[in-house]
């Protein structure tokens, strides 16, 4: 490999080489430039710790389905992406977990070594997946001219025992993927003391008002829903006593094999509290648990390639069993969730206008291009440049606020989605005829919020959550089919609302804190 001078010339020259190969591998657009832009701030950091006379080596590959460029820096050990306790460490690591990907960082021999991983473009998943219903459609009308024997043996000599493996295998590796994600976060979130006033305020709050949301929605769209079994259904102490008690486990192991979602997470809060307490004494186990995540991720995100063809067999199987109107029956999801986006805009809009004295017109105007990102792509990440733009430029908001704020609050704010998890977990249960009782209400709660927060950044991220959420609830698991279909068209607005609240959300904190240029947010254009 050829030798680089760390020099501004040849860290733009190596950032051009990244870019035109990542271009050429036909890698994803918006990686693409959050890549170069990693780069150029990695290789700059290593200039200021090396000088201009250090050098580095770099080189770009394919390897199935991901593109990567390795660079190797000669020098003394200095991971500038890990160690940086600075607001500049954690704006790197949040570009880097939009990407989905953290770069691997080892020091070996003298020479520090990074490892850049992305995805190649694939077909949209909404496009794919609609694909799979029509297709589905179209077998279930041809179906019919078939004889009863083959069509018994297609539904439960073949579809059903593929149905049944694959929900055998979501069951397994989502269980270690949501352990892996809260446990994880608590530790990565850090000692709080360190993030000072600003930080506890701001994870408190983003914690807070998502219960605050979910719980305020949930309880005024209960109306509208029939409580199944509703004479039973009265509140009972001892059953809530029961759930409490229920989520401890009898030992570590049992939650995962017998695949208990409360249990799961619980152990995972207790290992994230307890690393955190524990600081730099559990590096290793840190280390561990970071490693085991990326592969559970990798582990889910290739099983997701292959949720068009289960959503194709099982609504095919569906039609079938002449179970198809179980499908349509899932019509209230649709404007139930709206009409929960709505109520979330609404009270964030009133709240930011009344309390700032801002017109709404400006407001709306100014935070819409984020919106409007999310709305289309359904991707965070892709607004996360333009996200801190509007929050810094437009909002007035502190950059101490903006830079720790915007990365924080794509992964841990997120109301959309937690309104997403219960709606759907209320409408499945509607469906199939669960009882809903005030402690299972109280359990959809728990785990709507909490899976919003720990939904993983990847393609099958939702599949995983959904597959806990049903499990927990005791929803049969082919309502799974119902919940991924629909989360297709839902995926979009649930993030477009949830970017929309973190502008909102910041500005309230800012102005709490006296951190908010108020003539700023209300000039305008």
């Amino acid at each position: 490999m050829q030798d680089y001078t760390l020099t501004n010339h040849d860290i733009d020259m190596a950032c051009h080489e990244v870019e035109t190969f990542c271009e050429r591998a036909n890698g994803e657009k918006r990686d693409i430039l959050r890549t170069r832009l990693t780069v150029e701030e990695i290789l700059l950091n290593y200039q200021e710790a090396f000088g201009t006379n250090g050098t580095f080596q770099f080189q770009c590959r394919k390897r199935i389905n991901r593109l990567y460029a390795s660079f190797s820096i000669p020098g003394e050990r200095n991971d500038v992406v890990h160690t940086n306790g600075g607001e500049e460490s954690v704006i790197l690591k949040g570009i880097l977990s939009g990407m989905g990907e953290i770069p691997t960082w080892q020091f070996k021999n003298g020479v520090n070594y990074l490892t850049f991983t992305l995805k190649k473009k694939k077909l949209s998943p909404a496009v794919s997946l609609l694909a799979a219903v029509a297709l589905a459609l179209f077998c279930g009308m041809v179906s019919i001219f078939l004889p009863e024997k083959t069509v018994n043996f297609l539904s439960e000599e073949m579809i059903t025992p593929v149905f049944d493996t694959f929900m055998g295998l979501l069951s397994a590796v989502s269980g270690p993927l949501i352990f892996l994600s809260v446990a994880g976060g608590i530790y990565n979130i850090g000692d709080i003391a360190t993030l000072g006033k600003v930080g506890k305020r701001m994870i408190y709050r983003f914690l807070w008002m998502t219960l605050i949301f979910t719980t305020v929605f949930g309880v005024a769209i209960l109306p509208f829903f029939p409580l199944a079994g509703s004479g039973s259904s009265s509140f009972q102490l001892s059953e809530l006593l029961e759930m409490v008690l229920g989520i401890v486990p009898d030992n570590f192991f049992t939650p995962f094999l017998a695949g208990n979602p409360l249990q799961i997470i619980f152990l995972a809060v207790l290992t994230g509290m307890a690393m955190l307490i524990l600081g730099n004494k559990v590096g290793i186990v840190s280390l561990f648990l970071e490693q085991a995540n990326a592969i559970v991720l990798l582990i889910m995100e290739n099983i997701s390639a292959f949720v068009p063809v289960f959503i194709f067999g099982s609504l095919f199987n569906m039609i079938l069993g002449k179970n198809f109107s179980v499908l349509l029956k899932a019509y209230k999801v649709l404007p139930v969730m709206l009409l929960g986006d709505v109520f979330l805009m609404a009270v964030y809009t009133g709240l930011v206008c009344i309390r700032k004295k801002v017109s709404m017109a400006v407001f709306l105007k100014k935070v819409f291009p984020v919106f409007l990102i999310g709305l289309t792509t359904a991707s965070s990440a892709a607004a996360f440049l333009e996200n801190r733009k509007v929050c810094a430029e437009k909002l007035g908001i502190d950059k101490k606020i903006v830079n720790i704020g915007v990365p924080l609050g794509q992964v841990v704010f997120m109301p959309g989605f937690s309104i997403l998890y219960f709606v759907m977990g209320i409408c499945m249960a509607e469906i199939y005829g669960v009882k809903i009782s005030p402690v299972w209400l109280i359990t959809a709660l728990i785990i709507a919020v909490v899976l919003a927060v720990a939904t993983p950044p990847i393609p099958g991220g939702a599949l995983a959550c959904y597959t806990i959420l049903l499990l927990q609830l005791e929803i049969p698991a082919q309502a799974i089919v119902i919940a991924v279909a629909i989360n297709v068209i839902l995926d979009f607005l649930a993030t477009a609302v949830d970017l929309f609240c973190l502008e909102a959300e910041l500005t309230e904190l800012a102005g709490d804190l006296g951190m908010l240029d108020v003539e700023k947010i209300r000039k305008t254009f």
